[in-house]
């Protein structure tokens, strides 16, 4: 198989860099790091390109990425084990996959990527990278090269977009712990309630009210509900529109 990303390249390209004390090969050693960082994670990925939602694939920030899919899945950001055993009960292997949480990746990322621009100008006569700092995040990545990638497949689900018709990805992660979901076709983004029941998950994504005049349903979507937001009947043609009303409440009314 071939592969689209190789984190220990970038890891052993800044510890060579990391071997010298300019402040270019100490800035070019963050660079390198930055590129493991996100090789550790678009390897993780590039694996369920097929399922997961568009949202995570196409968000290029390793640690935004890996917060979007840690909604979807609860160990998209956890360290994995895998024992093997004989037939006599005995461990016979163990394989493990070390990884970085999301608080851990954010700080680090975003650590190694403030040392990637020129000094401000009242900075610039005085201004250097602590190798030191740059070592200690070294150190803290190292465990991240040793392991196996471990991926334990979800069951993800899907349904229609009540706007685009295009195909919307969840888990029961996802419906358990969140009020609504967009869709996920960059060029549509209709956000649809969730209703979890106890066997089932229901989807919603218009607020549908009687028309004044011929009392036929009208629906519009969520989403498009604003101030001056302008709308017809779909029966009658009569003519609607939201406006935003500030009401205050007297305080023996609350």
């Amino acid at each position: 198989m071939e592969h689209k990303y190789d984190k220990n390249f970038h890891f052993n390209n800044a510890k060579m860099l990391l071997e010298k004390d300019d402040l270019q090969s100490i800035r070019y050693a963050c660079l390198e790091l930055r590129y493991f960082i996100e090789a550790h994670v678009y390897e993780r990925l590039y694996q369920e390109t097929e399922i997961l939602p568009q949202t995570v694939i196409e968000t290029w920030q390793p640690n935004k990425a890996i917060k979007f899919l840690a909604m979807f899945d609860e160990l998209a950001d956890k360290d994995l084990v895998m024992s093997v055993y004989g037939e006599d009960g005995k461990e016979v292997a163990k394989i493990e996959y070390n990884n970085l949480s999301i608080k851990e990746l954010n700080k680090l990322y975003n650590s190694l990527g403030s040392y990637l621009h020129l000094p401000m100008p009242k900075k610039v006569s005085t201004y250097t990278i602590k190798k030191k700092k740059v070592l200690d995040i070294f150190a803290k990545l190292e465990r991240v090269t040793k392991g196996n990638l471990m991926i334990i497949k979800k069951d993800y689900d899907k349904f229609s977009c009540e706007a685009c018709s295009s195909d919307i990805v969840f888990t029961r992660k996802y419906v358990e712990q969140n009020e609504s979901i967009k869709c996920q076709n960059d060029r549509c983004g209709i956000e649809h309630g969730i209703r979890v029941n106890e066997n089932s998950v229901e989807f919603g994504a218009k607020y549908v009210f009687d028309c004044g005049v011929c009392k036929e349903k009208v629906s519009i979507f969520h989403s498009n509900i604003e101030d001056l937001y302008s709308f017809q009947c779909d029966h009658c043609e009569t003519q609607y529109q939201f406006e935003l009303t500030l009401r205050g409440i007297p305080k023996n009314e609350t």
